[in-house]
């Protein structure tokens, strides 16, 4: 009963981040959200100073697929982080790499005007491809550190038939806590500066957070989901044919 109940929490999730993305694109093709994305992106860009834009550009261009592919490249090619986190990250930004890349070309929405810019940018603008870049991979990386903490670094569910457990996680509840909360801050800013360096709207950012909830879930499920190894079930074998537990 209780996994019924899980089950169904996580398929309402997937349809209200997709219904929520699917009611922002038809609000926003029809023009109705120009009242709504006016007020908030007029609000932001009063904020604008020097102290703010100096923050605020650095994190609005480390979204971008050329700033998230370092961290995926260290997390691959560490031995400690290669499946416990860099395969999960990668699937992450190769989902929010697809939505996006797709969608901008279906709906060809234009950016704002760029008399507002402050920093350079291309194509089109719905939906925000640096929103949702840092919205599932920072969102994954908030899963693994939960599920790290609470299983004490057994092995993702996924690898179930080939156990990669890790060491790599915090053993802390203040420490997980703290990396979450890192997480979800810089999720929040990357929506609040892309709309304050003046290149998306703000229904550009609200669409992909939508998209975002929908597809961390399906991959909380894909990765995540079952019941995860017993300590005594992660059974190594040494280079001499040994099989020990740890």
């Amino acid at each position: 009963m209780e996994k019924q109940t899980n089950n169904t929490k996580k398929a309402v999730l997937i349809f209200l981040g997709y219904a929520g993305f699917a009611l922002i694109a038809c609000l926003m093709k029809t023009g109705a959200l120009a009242g709504f994305d006016n007020a908030i992106r007029d609000a932001i860009l009063s904020l604008r100073c020097g102290a703010l834009t100096a923050l605020f550009v650095p994190i609005a261009h480390s979204g971008s697929w050329f700033s998230v592919m370092p961290i995926l490249i260290v997390l691959l090619a560490l031995p400690k982080t290669r499946w416990s986190y860099g395969i999960p990250a990668g699937a992450a930004t190769a989902a929010a790499q697809l939505f996006y890349q797709v969608l901008k070309r279906i709906f060809r929405r234009a950016r704002p005007d760029m008399a507002l810019w402050l920093v350079k940018e291309h194509g089109f603008s719905f939906p925000s491809g640096h929103s949702i870049t840092s919205f599932l991979l920072y969102s994954m990386l908030i899963v693994l550190f939960i599920y790290y903490y609470v299983n004490e670094g057994r092995t993702l569910v996924i690898y179930r038939k080939n156990p990669k457990p890790t060491t790599a996680y915090f053993k802390s509840f203040k420490g997980t806590l703290a990396a979450c909360l890192l997480c979800e801050l810089y999720i929040a800013l990357m929506g609040i500066t892309r709309v304050y360096v003046g290149v998306h709207w703000p229904s550009d950012v609200l669409a992909s957070w939508c998209l975002g909830i929908a597809n961390i879930t399906i991959l909380y499920m894909v990765f995540c989901t079952g019941k995860p190894l017993v300590k005594e079930e992660i059974v190594y074998v040494t280079p001499c044919g040994k099989e020990i537990e740890k």
